[in-house]
């Protein structure tokens, strides 16, 4: 019965993304996506790690590919050394196929990627708190897109350090690893 219910609100927050009619992030968290469906992710895979799942990227240089090796083109080249992506495919042969926060896929080998648990910052101005509640002190501003390390996840809340500053912020402010909006949107590419 949950099921039935989720799948509308995905596919529309999925179609508010492409459409370009919300940014990613407002799309997701406009539909309250938090759940993840079980059955979408899979354990059968070359690694025994699942997918969908979050990394980031371990170098300030990274070349992602066309296709599952080295004889296919560069498509892109991410210059940002902890971004999270998300791996939606493997292969046996140790590559691993990623998705952006904007939806771009492509092939990287998986020697290019960390299992630093990271976070991209969605809004600007994002408060740090020194408690993981919203009426504790601020501690800090985060701008959007600055790239965070998480150190702890409690009731919907992110400990999070970044440019040398540290503090607690919802997870809807958020897009990588322990973050609510990536599962859900891989889960709407999922059903179509």
């Amino acid at each position: 019965m949950q099921r039935k219910g989720l799948f509308p609100a995905i596919i529309t927050g999925l179609f508010l993304y492409l459409t370009g009619a919300a940014p990613l992030a407002q799309a997701v968290e406009a539909k309250g996506l938090r759940v993840t469906d079980p059955d979408q992710i899979r354990l059968d895979t070359p690694s025994g790690l699942p997918v969908p799942r979050m990394v980031s990227l371990k170098s300030g240089k990274t070349y992602c590919r066309t296709g599952p090796s080295f004889e296919h083109p560069i498509e892109l080249t991410f210059m940002r050394k902890g971004l999270p992506v998300m791996v939606i495919a493997e292969t046996t042969d140790y590559w691993r196929k990623i998705r952006d926060l904007e939806g771009d896929e492509c092939w990287t080998h998986k020697s290019t990627l960390s299992g630093a648990e990271t976070a991209l910052v969605l809004r600007d101005g994002l408060v740090l708190h020194a408690r993981p509640q919203a009426n504790a002190p601020a501690r800090a501003r985060l701008g959007r897109g600055v790239i965070a390390y998480i150190e702890d996840a409690r009731n919907g809340w992110l400990k999070v350090s970044a440019d040398g500053v540290k503090g607690w912020a919802s997870v809807e402010a958020f897009w990588g690893a322990k973050a609510a909006a990536p599962i859900a949107i891989a889960n709407a590419a999922t059903h179509n």
